[in-house]
């Protein structure tokens, strides 16, 4: 609950560092007194660590509050720090159009004053506060001392379903043994099953694969309304080409082309962290009953939802007299239920108790992790539950955000390699070579997160909207649905930093809400529009001067204009990745604090000369066009790590070839040839001079006539090489003796002439994985590839008969995970 607080005193910190907006000694006084007086408070606050967890857990469970002094205390430095932002955006607003500090608002200055007084008067009030209940609070110290964090899972058995392999059997008999009557399974649970992981792995079982002609995992949230409900599951469900046919129909018809469609099928759905019984309503009502054996499988978020369900006899179900083993055999609006559950579904009514459930135990689990950490997991809440992560974008969310002190994204993969180390959050994905791709929250512990969020006004969702839910402390709004909600949820006080907007469909932004945006969001710091479609350049943003992170979705946009890039100069993120620029203003080099660039295709620039300076703090540029790669560009993009070049590389040859090397930091080179006479490529790379830096390095439609390992295998530090689609058209590569010291990844895809590969004794002896897919003419793999003993992962794609064959027949297959796809070894 003291979140925004002492995000907002590290914020004061910057501020006076001059991070944000450079201040006079005059203009600085007000906030270092300020500043002092929380600080003083936020020191205080540590000592209530435990109280404030008790507090949050009792709002959750709406039990009554044992402590109102605490409550009240914990309110009023909410509201204090809600107004406090508003006063210091303003302050920084005025500065920043003013560009001078001449007009020193004294209207300012006195709203700053008041806010020194009113902090003064919670800090006599903190001073006054007495710890609640030793025992309540030693229960809290328990729950966190006995159950320590969870464990990461790393592979599909290291995760909380080891040791319940008989639950899963029972499982599995529940959806293949069970009735012909179309079922539900619901899997319930209260002492901490992940149940989505559990679920999965059922799922993904050879045994539901071999039984059920269909399987499709419909993803949460789900909306509640059987039309809305219908349009996911068809999209889903129906072949793509049924689609086209079925979209302007009405709801009826809909439903009748789903069950013809399903008809002859033997089918399990899956839906995970179902909250309302809604769900089941509409979906009853969606899914034919085809009495053969088809079945729902759901995993329960609240268990008062069994309530709702009736015992054989016709009596509702009772928490207090359930078994503790099942499965138990209940019905619900006719529909046969058969629920396997594990541990006791009772419901505690004491706290004391309560602490001890799953989402009493992630509650203060969560509540007590470290304050770096706090925030960054509880920002997790704003993406959908079945979305997998982007980690680049989840990096950039938090920096802009402030949760990062040294705004470094290297900082803030440590911080995420923490949550998962503490088992809240899964790496879903990784990248050749390592590093987090994409996460995901676990499924247990998104209730508690979700909840521990919004409890303590850290974001509100769209999705969740309740009378009893104030918004006026919250900073950060998610929406998931139509982008109508815009409007519900702002207001003319409103002052929110972030707006995120997560949908499926690629919809038109309303100009109204577009006006909205601007006139009631003010000092917004992230916007992120998502999928959203703006038909043109959006009049009004360039006043949105606070702006760190904005992401839109422009196709048509073909400039960047001055009055942007002069006006957002806070920016750390610009991301447009449907947007082709041909030209951008020279404004763009007064960005100083720029940290990454996204467009499908981007020039820069020339550098003005005067008045401007390098771009030290840019590190990320996707997708360069080639003509920009000139010393006077990349010269001063001293900090590059990683580059997208994107055009006609052949016009380009010899700027490329004599520039890359300039930069001296660059790791990660992905080179994209989009030639205008293809087929006659005039790339040559043993003239490229690429920084001896790179670890990573990527190739598509390059053409390339002369085999490139002879010039690459010289670069000492390069850990992974994808030669993508087209990027070489020889017959023959030849990898040298103790070529490639340090490659751990090589990928060879679409290489469509490739006959004959050869290697020299000693290369490439740290190779981990191998990708071929396909190399349609490649009848043999060199035998000095079997030396390589830390290979432990061969992927081979359509191989040729003869080289399917030979692996075939390998009989190392295992140890070098040789694997051959699609048909298996």
């Amino acid at each position: 609950m003291d979140i925004s607080f002492r995000l907002f005193s590290e914020r004061l910190r910057r501020v006076l560092a001059g991070e944000e907006v450079m201040l006079s000694d005059a203009a600085k006084q007000p906030i270092h007194n300020l500043n002092a007086e929380v600080e003083i408070v936020t020191s205080w606050l540590r000592e209530f660590e435990y109280d404030i967890s008790c507090l949050l857990f009792q709002k959750i469970a709406e039990e009554e509050i044992d402590d109102p002094d605490l409550a009240t205390v914990m309110h009023k430095i909410n509201c204090f720090t809600y107004e406090s932002e508003k006063v210091i955006d303003t302050y920084i607003n005025s500065i920043t159009q003013q560009k001078s500090q001449s007009r020193y608002n004294k209207d300012i200055c006195d709203a700053l004053q008041r806010l020194q007084s009113r902090i003064t008067e919670i800090k006599q009030r903190v001073q006054q506060l007495k710890h609640i209940d030793p025992e309540i609070m030693d229960n809290f110290r328990s729950v966190e001392a006995e159950s320590g964090y969870f464990p990461a899972s790393s592979s599909s058995k290291n995760r909380n379903t080891v040791g319940l392999d008989d639950r899963m059997e029972e499982l599995l008999d529940l959806l293949i043994e069970g009735p012909t009557q179309l079922s539900v399974v619901a899997i319930l649970d209260s002492i901490g099953l992940d149940k989505t992981a559990f679920t999965a792995e059922a799922y993904n079982s050879s045994y539901v694969k071999h039984y059920f002609d269909y399987l499709a995992w419909i993803p949460a949230p789900y909306q509640y309304d059987p039309d809305q409900l219908l349009d996911v599951v068809t999209v889903i469900l129906l072949p793509f080409s049924m689609l086209s046919k079925i979209k302007d129909k009405d709801y009826e018809m809909k439903k009748v082309i789903l069950g013809e469609y399903l008809m002859t099928k033997r089918y399990l759905i899956v839906l995970d962290d179902v909250w309302s019984a809604d769900v089941l309503d509409a979906i009853q009502e969606i899914l034919p009953d085809n009495q053969n054996g088809s079945r729902v499988l759901i995993t329960l978020t609240l268990i008062e939802m069994v309530t709702s369900f009736q015992f054989e006899n016709g009596e509702n179900v009772r928490l207090d007299i359930v078994p503790t083993r099942g499965p138990l055999r209940v019905s619900y609006q006719g529909w046969p239920f058969l629920i396997l559950y594990h541990g006791s579904i009772s419901l505690e009514q004491n706290i004391e108790e309560a602490i001890e459930g799953p989402m009493g135990r992630l509650t203060v689990i969560s509540c007590k992790l470290p304050f770096r950490l706090k925030p960054c997991f509880l920002y997790l809440s704003v993406f959908p539950a079945h979305l997998e992560i982007s980690t680049r974008q989840l990096y950039q969310l938090w920096i802009a955000e402030g949760f990062i002190p040294d705004n470094s994204e290297a900082t803030a993969e440590k911080y995420l390699e923490q949550l998962i180390n503490r088992g809240f959050v899964d790496a879903r994905r990784r990248r050749a070579g390592g590093t987090i791709n994409t996460c995901s929250v676990r499924g247990r512990c998104r209730p508690a997160l979700l909840t521990v969020a919004i409890e303590a006004e850290f974001i509100f969702l769209s999705f969740m909207v309740s009378e009893r839910k104030s918004k006026k402390n919250v900073k950060r709004i998610n929406v998931f649905d139509k982008q109508s909600d815009f409007v519900h949820f702002v207001d003319d006080d409103s002052h929110m930093h972030s707006l995120l907007y997560f949908t499926s469909k690629s919809d038109h932004l309303d100009p109204i809400d577009w006006g909205i945006i601007c006139l009631m969001l003010e000092f917004l710091r992230v916007l992120d529009l998502g999928s959203l479609v703006l038909i043109q350049y959006p009049s009004g943003i360039e006043n949105l001067f606070l702006l760190r992170y904005l992401k839109l979705n422009i196709p048509s946009l073909k400039i960047l204009p001055s009055s942007l890039l002069s006006n957002l100069l806070n920016l750390y993120t610009l991301d447009m990745p449907f947007s082709y620029i041909d030209h951008t203003a020279d404004e763009f080099w007064k960005m100083n604090k720029l940290r990454h660039l996204n467009f499908g295709s981007i020039t820069l620039p020339a550098h003005p000369g005067k008045y401007c300076g390098s771009l030290e703090n840019l590190n990320f540029i996707s997708a360069l066009h080639p003509c920009c790669c000139t010393e006077d560009i990349l010269g001063r993009l001293p900090n590059l790590r990683n580059l997208r070049i994107r055009g006609d590389l052949s016009y380009y040859q010899f700027l490329l070839s004599q520039s890359i090397c300039r930069l001296s930091c660059l790791e990660s080179l992905k080179l994209v040839n989009e030639s205008k006479m293809p087929r006659i490529s005039k790339i040559i790379l043993a003239e490229y001079l690429f920084p001896h830096s790179l670890t990573h390095l990527s190739f598509s439609n390059t053409d390339l006539m002369d085999d490139p390992m002879p010039t690459l295998e010289k670069l000492p530090l390069l850990q992974v090489l994808k030669l993508k689609q087209n990027s070489y058209s020889g017959r023959k590569l030849t990898c040298g003796s103790d070529g490639f010291p340090r490659l751990n990844v090589l990928h060879m895809k679409s290489m469509l002439w490739l006959e004959e590969w050869t290697m020299g004794t000693g290369a490439m002896p740290k190779l981990e994985c191998l990708l071929i897919n396909p190399c349609a003419y490649l009848k043999r793999v060199p035998e000095q590839l079997w030396c390589i003993k830390s290979l432990n992962k061969f992927d081979c794609w359509w191989p040729q008969p003869e080289l399917r064959q030979k692996l075939r027949e390998f009989k190392d297959k295992e140890q070098y995970g040789v694997q051959l796809y699609p048909y298996g070894i």
